[in-house]
């Protein structure tokens, strides 16, 4: 399954947002702006809209998330890689194509009684938030780490995007619930 065309992006805003606020360089041709990260969100979050873009967009805080209780970026890709996914790690690392996850793979990591309570939490299927835990974990990990190696900072990154996204997503919810 090939990640969200949008998702990519949003994670790229968010963190560059959050790469700037820390006086980090900013990340060249990555991402969206402020403005349109909301706009995009108000767009797949829309009144009615349902859909899988919906579901990633909400699912997408509660991964990152799921990634800071499980001892943040690092932990989680060492977690990888003791359970036999290396080469997907490394391949989101690193600057070229990522390798595909399945879900499998997801409900092993992240282990079934989380995607239990994701799926209840979400409303939709285990096996859809496995699949965009498999597109959103490899997309986390590649826009934070834009020159191929994991920042000392990453961490702060995801908590930064993190906070970014959830405002932003309660604004567009805020927005929809307003007759």
């Amino acid at each position: 399954m090939n990640a969200h065309p949008l998702l990519g992006q949003i994670l790229g805003g968010v963190f560059g947002h959050a790469m700037q606020r820390r006086g980090m360089p900013p990340r060249a041709g990555r991402g969206l702006g402020g403005a349109a990260v909301g706009g995009i969100l108000a767009g797949m979050l829309g009144r009615g809209r349902g859909g899988r873009g919906n579901m990633l967009m909400l699912l997408l805080p509660l991964a990152l998330r799921w990634v800071q209780r499980n001892g943040g970026i690092a932990a989680v890709l060492k977690r990888f890689q003791q359970q036999g996914y290396g080469p997907q790690a490394k391949s989101w690392v690193a600057t070229g194509e990522n390798k595909r996850l399945d879900e499998h793979a997801i409900h092993e990591l992240v282990g079934q009684r989380e995607m239990a309570q994701l799926s209840q939490q979400l409303g939709v299927p285990q096996h859809e938030v496995a699949q965009g835990f498999a597109e959103i974990l490899p997309e986390v990990v590649d826009q934070l780490t834009p020159a191929g190696r994991l920042p000392a900072e990453a961490d702060d990154l995801l908590e930064d995007g993190r906070s970014e996204l959830e405002q932003e997503i309660g604004q567009v919810q805020q927005k929809e619930s307003t007759p």
